[in-house]
């Protein structure tokens, strides 16, 4: 349709802005929200995207549960992520389908059990089973395997393969970014002794570290005890070629065990660092591999 008049083409323009930025304006980013938690004897805190409007008739939206680093929180990924603008964009361009993603807090655990006094707790179990069932007894989410994925970055990475290899029915695919993956320690290990390990891990695998627990939670032990099923987890790993060389180089062993065992393993490097620039960027292309891979429907 002509716009007959100037004035009358500047409010077929405006009103159209105002449609968009509307719809833009749609999805929702809620900070501050909490989960009860009988195992830890205490909430779970989180943040949460939204996407705009309802899951169509019969179907729910798939979740992304998105964990932070060390010293982080359960809304960095919005905050100094900018995760809702990425998410919003992608939405709307048709890359990705609407999804939830859910950040926990979660604190220095390293995302596993501690029952040590002073610890955090049994953070491992919590999340598995407090605080994931409380998120889709909340939200309209997909409450099944194929409707799930979890991610991290840096503990979060480490993280989001930890609780995957010990529950590989829970997720569908895992996306770890600049992952802190270490190896195994051996008899005399120096890290044993180290101040910058105690710094690290915080007491998560006992204060000092006691290398039997260390070593049975480690990634790479769990990946030679966990042969891939015959309809494995999908595995995103992503680092920066600024990052530190020592996590770059246990990435790479790590994904080769993983192959070795029947993972499909996605590789990914690129121009960054261990900080949010980098993962600003990085996780746009892990959010357009994830999507065509979450269902909307659980049978």
């Amino acid at each position: 349709m002509r716009c007959r008049r100037l004035l009358s083409c500047f409010g077929a323009i405006g009103l159209a802005l105002a449609m968009a930025q509307g719809a833009e304006a749609a999805s929702r980013t809620e900070f501050h929200q909490s989960a009860p938690s009988p195992v830890l004897g205490r909430a779970i805190p989180y943040a949460v995207y939204v996407p705009d409007g309802q899951p169509a008739a019969g179907e729910r939206w798939p979740v992304l549960y998105l964990l932070h680093g060390l010293t982080g929180r359960d809304g960095d990924w919005f905050t100094w992520g900018n995760l809702a603008t990425i998410l919003d964009r992608l939405i709307a361009s048709g890359e990705i389908r609407p999804m939830v993603v859910v950040a926990p807090g979660a604190g220095d655990s390293w995302y596993v059990d501690n029952s040590d006094t002073g610890s955090l707790g049994r953070m491992e179990t919590a999340l598995i089973e407090d605080f994931i069932p409380a998120i889709e007894a909340r939200l309209p989410t997909a409450a099944c395997r194929d409707g799930r994925a979890i991610g991290g970055l840096s503990m979060g990475g480490y993280g989001a393969l930890f609780l995957t290899l010990r529950h590989p029915d829970e997720f569908r695919a895992v996306i770890s970014l600049s992952g802190a993956i270490a190896e195994p320690m051996g008899p005399g290990d120096p890290r044993l002794h180290a101040d910058f390990v105690r710094d690290l891990y915080k007491g998560s695998y006992g204060e000092p570290i006691d290398r039997d627990r260390f070593n049975a939670l480690n990634l790479f032990t769990l990946a030679a005890a966990t042969q891939a099923s015959s309809d494995p987890v999908r595995i995103w790993m992503a680092i920066g070629d600024q990052d530190y060389p020592e996590l770059r180089r246990a990435g790479g062993r790590l994904a080769k065990a993983l192959v070795a065992q029947g993972y499909p393993v996605e590789q990914r490097s690129g121009e960054g660092r261990h900080f949010w620039d980098y993962w600003q960027r990085a996780i746009e292309p892990a959010l357009t591999w994830l999507s065509p891979q979450l269902t909307t429907r659980c049978d």
